[in-house]
């Protein structure tokens, strides 16, 4: 089995870690939009932005998990190698998985929108606009190939592996990494509307409880969603191309 990487016994004052990478990526989101929002002189500008804020953020999140997994004696880039004495059951499971995930993804969204504001198109106009032209085909190649090896390996490649030895009740370690990963989304980007803040808290929360809950009992499961993350994350950078005028 790969991915629940055994990790070694760390010292005492690295317990508390898991618990901050939880919350990490949800105040590096708002710290790189800040720091954006300075730079373009408005706080609403900076909101078309959240493809760079995560890009930045996905960045952060890999120098830190290179640290930690040293740092424990694991080598982080072993989590994403795949088993090759399950890789034949894998691909026909995730292949079903994979299946299953398309509604899981769109259906949410569709649903919520409709709720909160009668309009599916609302979230997106306040997510889109259009930013400079040599970003967006930067961020092209950068967001998706930097968000495969930052989101989940944050969240299901450490968080999940260390709360599994610390917690008596396991499925915390499963339900913390899954709550996290769905509620960060609502400062990417962080917009103070308090429905499009539900909206992006919640969107995301069926697709990661797939992820979570597949990777906790295959852990082996992973790297495929690891790649299909990054391959749904081209799409919607390719969204902002067509805000290219």
């Amino acid at each position: 089995m790969m991915a629940a990487v055994k990790l070694k016994k760390t010292p005492e004052y690295t317990d508390s870690i898991p618990y901050f990478l939880l919350i990490s990526r949800l105040l590096l989101f708002v710290f790189f939009q800040a720091l954006i929002a300075i730079i373009v002189h408005s706080w609403q500008a900076s909101e078309h932005y959240w493809l760079l804020t995560a890009t930045l953020t996905n960045i952060v999140s890999i120098a830190l998990l290179f640290i930690l997994f040293r740092r424990d004696g694991n080598k982080y880039l072993k989590i994403f190698s795949f088993n090759k004495g399950s890789q034949k059951k894998d691909i026909i499971i995730f292949a079903g998985l994979a299946v299953l995930a398309g509604p899981i993804v769109f259906i949410p969204g569709y649903f919520l929108s409709i709720m909160i504001w009668g309009d599916p198109d609302v979230p997106t106009d306040m997510m889109f606009g259009p930013i400079e032209k040599w970003l967006v085909y930067i961020l092209l190649i950068a967001f998706p190939v930097t968000i495969v090896f930052a989101e989940l390996a944050t969240y299901f490649g450490y968080i999940m592996s260390k709360l599994q030895k610390q917690m008596k009740a396991k499925w915390l370690a499963v339900a913390l990494p899954v709550v996290f990963l769905s509620i960060q989304h609502c400062t990417l980007p962080f917009i103070p509307d308090i429905n499009f803040i539900v909206y992006r808290a919640l969107v995301f929360l069926p697709f990661a409880i797939l992820i979570g809950v597949s990777i906790y009992y295959r852990p082996s499961l992973f790297i495929y969603f690891a790649i299909l993350h990054g391959i749904m994350d081209f799409g919607t950078a390719v969204m902002f191309l067509l805000e290219i005028k």
